[in-house]
């Protein structure tokens, strides 16, 4: 391949797909074309050696892919689109930055997306992730928050649900066509084509993915609309090599951080249960990985990741109903040292104080609603209605935790120590 890369004509060329003039636009001067609402791109699960690029358009039949590092391109390929399809790119070298570029048979080009693939287990180097929560394209909750999350350059986002929100609206999504116009609407939404093109992502739905508040008894009486709903989930959020309807998942950044990011939905009980020994938010086999895990991890700081807070949220959908185990997982983790849990879900940020000294940070909303909670608690040592992200800064010292508004200045900033953040025993 020559040094300037494929361009729209090279694609027909290869995938065979005929003349020039045969499909949308008219050569190659097409390529930088604004996409609109028709193409969306993002890059998801960067592990050290690889990530997976998702694609998706209406008009478009193939794509010309290439990963660069620096000036060098290392990956080149042609791909058939059909709805949403996951390209697994591999080989790459840990701790690196990548630029993702599409062009499309149709005219349109996307990106250049950067993404970074996650530092050595042993690299100790400082790093910075983000975490935030639910997002909707809709113009009501529009702000300036999602270009100063781009600014803020993290390695990696993670997201913590509703990112779709498919149940909104008077048409609820109940079919596999219906679920993916709710994730194509959001992607295609230019302010969120623009920040997805700034970094690689990791997430977890919550409940607005699939229907309000759910548990695991939904999957019993909406049995196709929940099979529709997590065949979509999966067509845009792959999760490489894992196994049937298992996506909760750790991944280590670095010598400092490991992450471990919670499904606080598939095995749940339902809510209304009674709160005893036999409730359960995350089932057996999620909740012995979690705290074998946590127990076993070399990591200076081990970051739990759950989409609904671990109390002091409004309603009964989130762990203030599921007591037992979360006692139980508390006292499982006393004295390992390093141990934080970042929430979303209830549309504030918070900073929580819990049993045995255990610190949570609430975060989102990013686009959607502000709440404004009701439940107080002496344990409750900071909120903020506000649109807000989360950013984890982590070195082998400390870790900061920072809560950036609307306007991408910090409202809230806590430094603590792996000491700091040791369960008591």
């Amino acid at each position: 391949m020559n040094s300037r890369g494929l361009t729209r004509r090279d694609v027909l060329r290869i995938a065979g797909i005929g003349a020039v003039t045969s499909v949308v636009g008219c050569g190659d001067n097409e390529g930088g074309r604004d996409p609109g609402n028709s193409h969306a791109a993002f890059v998801v699960e960067p592990n050290e050696d690889s990530f997976i690029v998702v694609l998706w358009s209406s008009v478009a039949r193939a794509a010309a892919l290439e990963v660069q590092s620096g000036d060098a391109i290392v990956y080149s390929t042609v791909v058939e689109l059909a709805g949403a399809r996951a390209v697994p790119i591999t080989g790459l070298e840990a701790g690196q930055s990548y630029q993702v570029t599409i062009v499309c048979d149709s005219g349109a080009q996307l990106g250049p997306h950067l993404v970074r693939t996650a530092p050595r287990a042993d690299d100790r180097r400082a790093v910075r992730i983000a975490v935030s929560a639910d997002v909707d394209p809709h113009p009501d909750f529009d702000s300036q928050i999602l270009t100063h999350l781009a600014a803020a350059s993290p390695e990696l986002f993670v997201s913590l649900g509703d990112f779709p929100y498919a149940d909104n609206g008077p048409d609820l999504a109940m079919t596999v066509d219906a679920y993916r116009a709710r994730y194509a609407e959001t992607l295609t939404t230019p302010k969120l084509r623009a920040w997805l093109q700034a970094m690689g992502v990791r997430a977890i739905y919550d409940d607005h993915e699939f229907r309000n508040d759910w548990d695991a008894m939904f999957r019993i009486v909406e049995p196709t609309r929940y099979a529709a709903a997590m065949q979509v989930w999966d067509e845009f959020f792959p999760i490489p090599g894992a196994a049937a309807e298992v996506r909760y998942r750790s991944w280590r950044w670095g010598a400092n951080l490991e992450c471990f990011l919670l499904d606080c939905r598939r095995f749940r009980s339902a809510n209304a249960a009674a709160d005893d020994a036999t409730k359960t938010m995350l089932g057996d086999v999620q909740r012995a990985w979690l705290i074998d895990g946590v127990k076993r991890s070399t990591a200076t700081f081990k970051v739990v990741f759950t989409s609904v807070p671990l109390d002091y949220g409004d309603g009964a959908d989130h762990w203030a109903g599921f007591t037992v185990e979360r006692t139980q997982i508390f006292d499982a983790l006393a004295g390992v040292p390093g141990v934080l849990f970042v929430s979303a879900d209830q549309h504030w940020f918070a900073a929580h104080r819990h049993a045995r000294g255990i610190r949570e940070f609430q975060v989102g909303p990013l686009c959607r609603g502000i709440r404004v909670p009701s439940v107080l608690s002496p344990n409750v040592l900071f909120r903020a209605e506000r649109y807000n992200f989360g950013v984890i800064d982590a070195d082998e010292a400390k870790l900061t935790f920072s809560g950036i508004g609307p306007d991408g200045n910090a409202f809230y900033k806590e430094e603590l120590t792996a000491l700091d953040l040791t369960p008591a025993t």
